[in-house]
């Protein structure tokens, strides 16, 4: 190398090799800049990315090189946000100027996020040269401001509201006091802000030496109490306990944090309680030799009960999830207690019970929580009996309880609304809340069978009757029972083989927008056309369907024939479709799967698809619930709460919930618009709706009354006879886009 002036080139070397090498190094030293930069750097010609470094790619989620030759629209939330950035940008780059500006841009996955960005072209006369752009996302600088401007305004909120007195202090000088400290001193903020902290303290003395100990002792980062006497402006006194933590900053002052509150009364309250300690020491010596008494029987229920319990876990014939007997127990207990029974004449009770819907627990959220719901409803359920009683787990989530030598008819009833009422209230399993209600059967001995056999099955036949009769209630056994069991297997039968001959159909009722009167969707309603029965509603068969499990092949067949059968209708004819999911479906752990597999094959836009489900179904297993309403929503499909009104909800949780609509339940409309309370709640329901930001729906709209009042409320939709009925899926096809005059 030349040391004289710098020149690479050797001796005779050509000046185009020297150009060359130069050329080369300096492109090295910009690629290396581009690589390591901290911010993102692009090159964009004709609208299209031709160079890109990582910090560009990464922040945009591109794999390296993925962005060459992309249109610039690929990393804009949409197109109208490219082209408004565009019309910003031509008239700034165009004049040789720099723009710089915070947008908001997507992710390759479609997420979004602001960034501040600097663009300038490469030749303002010659746009189409190019431009460089510099990015920076900028999202948590923004959350950060927003963070510190909220945590500002919320320390605010504290000392203009706080119950105690607040001060800052600097170097002895009150820089800021609340309103509540100035009440206590019976002065104006603006009266001490600025003042020395003497202004506070009864005696220039008290302020010295109190300050002393304060400033001398204490060291940053730690904390001093003290009480001493402050001095109002009208020179009364009183005594005030002052907390302050020091938090020195970096300017060399002490810095503190102050709260006072007047322990005046306290004090008094002390004194007082010094005076009564000697009456207290008293009685506390008489009842030491009663409650050395207790504790002497307490210790001995307590070793009786370990006992009991270590002579339980040697016990081979119990099951073991829930320590309860299991069936060779159960039948061998319930055989003496009704040759007990049989002896004294005396009657011996056989309780069936049954956990509602709890296969939807286990589908849903796994084996693991089933277990532990298991286990505390067997301590629920022991709670509940007398001594002498048996309660035995027989498998799955049913248990029999045995009541021996039952005094009265009544007494069965009364233990069944105990343990209905006791397992109703809701179990908190691994961080969920669930809510699972029991049915029960009754059998009695010796009326409903006279071994344990008998009792047993009859009590099971009862319980069924008590899922029947709408579950979370009890039923005795009856000979008719038996009669309902065997429809029951029929009724099974039938289902199974009209899934075979196709003789379940749907039927669609329109929606119509109170407003226009005009339709502007449709509901798809499940009918079976009995070869036998005739066309029966869901009421009749939904239940069986529920149980037995065939509810999620029938609701795959309901879904994927409204879709066919929308996406059959003419263009300007096809409106939006809803479907109901029964608690059964929508805990179904493939449901997500097989509604995307449906819209794919047919082909319907998940835009032209609505899922309505009733409102207890969505308070069953919140957290889960909303994670798949979330997974629903994504889809691009609309949610709506059926039956609103009628359950439960929190409104908590209705507004986490991504739902469109709510439905008002029927039964609320039946007395509108004469009935008051029906009136109130309907317009109640509507406003919640409106404060929530979703569209209200009304079902069973019958007459023209009906709709001046539901407009009147601001209701959105209405569904019923005074609108359309239900029909068949030709007959509704040649209906659609016919308006239906109502007055």
């Amino acid at each position: 190398m030349n040391q004289r002036d710098g020149d690479t080139r050797a001796a005779g070397e050509p000046e185009e090799t020297v150009h060359a090498v130069r050329t080369r190094y300096t492109r090295l030293e910009y690629e290396a800049v581009l690589a390591n930069a901290s911010i993102g750097i692009a090159f964009t010609r004709e609208r299209r990315f031709v160079l890109c470094n990582p910090k560009f790619e990464q922040m945009l989620g591109w794999e390296r090189g993925e962005l060459i030759g992309q249109p610039g629209e690929v990393v804009y939330p949409s197109m109208e946000s490219y082209q408004a950035l565009g019309r910003i940008a031509i008239p700034v780059l165009s004049t040789g100027r720099q723009l710089d500006l915070e947008w908001e841009f997507r992710r390759k996955d479609r997420s979004k996020f602001l960034a501040r960005v600097i663009a300038k072209a490469i030749d303002s006369a010659d746009t189409g040269q190019g431009t460089i752009w510099i990015a920076e996302d900028i999202t948590e600088r923004r959350d950060a401001r927003k963070r510190i401007k909220r945590a500002l305004e919320e320390q605010e909120l504290i000392l203009d509201n706080a119950t105690v007195g607040i001060a800052f202090v600097r170097a002895r000088v009150l820089r800021r006091a609340n309103r509540h400290l100035a009440q206590m001193l019976g002065r104006s903020v603006d009266e001490l802000t600025g003042k020395s902290t003497a202004i506070l303290f009864a005696s220039e003395k008290e302020w010295e030496e109190g300050s002393r100990r304060a400033y001398e002792g204490t060291v940053p980062g730690e904390t001093h109490e003290a009480e001493v006497r402050f001095k109002r402006a009208d020179g009364t006194t009183f005594l005030c306990r002052a907390v302050g933590r020091r938090i020195d900053a970096e300017s060399g002052d002490q810095e503190w944090i102050w709260s006072f509150e007047d322990v005046t009364a306290e004090h008094a309250a002390r004194v007082a309680l010094a005076r009564s300690h000697d009456e207290l020491e008293r009685l506390v010596a008489e009842r030491t030799t009663e409650l050395q008494a207790t504790n002497r029987k307490l210790a001995a229920e307590i070793a009786e009960r370990a006992q009991a319990e270590r002579l339980a876990q040697h016990l081979a014939d119990h099951d073991a999830l829930t320590g309860l007997p299991n069936r060779r127990i159960l039948e061998d207990r319930l055989t003496q207690a009704i040759a007990l029974s049989r002896r004294n004449r005396k009657q011996t009770a056989v309780m069936f019970v049954d956990l509602d819907r709890f296969k939807q627990v286990n589908d849903s959220l796994g084996h693991a929580v089933g277990d532990a719901l298991l286990k505390e409803t067997a301590e629920r359920l022991s709670g509940q009996l007398r001594v002498g009683d048996t309660i035995c787990r027989i498998g799955g989530d049913e248990f029999v309880v045995v009541l021996p030598e039952v005094k009265r008819s009544a007494d069965p009833a009364n233990v069944a609304r105990k343990i209905i009422e006791k397992l109703s209230l809701p179990f908190l399993i691994e961080g969920h809340e669930l809510s699972i209600t029991p049915s029960l059967g009754i059998s009695v001995y010796p009326d409903d069978g006279l071994d344990a056999e008998s009792l047993i099955r009859n009590a099971d036949a009862a319980m069924y009757h008590a899922k029947e009769a709408g579950r979370a209630n009890y039923q005795f056994f009856t000979e008719q029972m038996n009669l309902a069991a065997g429809r029951r297997i029929a009724l099974e039968t039938d289902l199974r083989r009209a899934l075979h001959e196709d003789e379940l159909q749907v039927f669609y009722q329109p929606l119509a927008a109170l407003a226009t009167r005009r339709e502007v969707s449709r509901e798809a309603l499940l009918r079976w056309a009995h070869p036998a029965r005739g066309l029966l509603e869901p009421g009749r068969f939904m239940g069986v369907a529920e149980d037995t499990g065939l509810m999620v092949k029938i609701g795959e067949r309901v879904l994927r024939s409204a879709c066919v059968w929308t996406m059959g209708l003419d263009d300007s004819r096809r409106l939006p479709v809803s479907i109901n999911l029964s608690l059964r479906q929508f805990g179904d752990p493939r449901l997500l799967d097989m509604v995307s597999r449906v819209l794919a094959e047919t082909g319907l836009p998940a835009g032209l698809l609505g899922f309505e489900i009733s409102e207890s179904t969505l308070m069953h297993q919140t957290d889960h619930t909303l994670a798949r309403l979330g997974k629903l929503k994504d889809m691009g499909v609309s949610l709506c709460v059926d039956a609103f009104g009628t359950g439960q909800s929190s409104l908590k949780f209705l507004k986490r919930f991504p739902v469109d609509r709510i439905k008002i339940d029927r039964s609320f409309l039946a007395g509108v618009p004469g009935d008051a309370d029906d009136c109130a709640v309907v317009t109640a329901i509507a406003g919640l709706a409106r404060n929530l930001k979703l569209e209200v729906v009304a079902v069973g709209v019958e007459s023209e009354e009906q709709l001046v009042f539901l407009a009147q409320c601001g209701c959105d939709l209405v569904q019923g006879y005074a609108i359309g009925e239900s029909r068949s899926a030709d007959t509704a096809a040649e209906t659609i886009g016919i308006q239906r005059d109502m007055g």
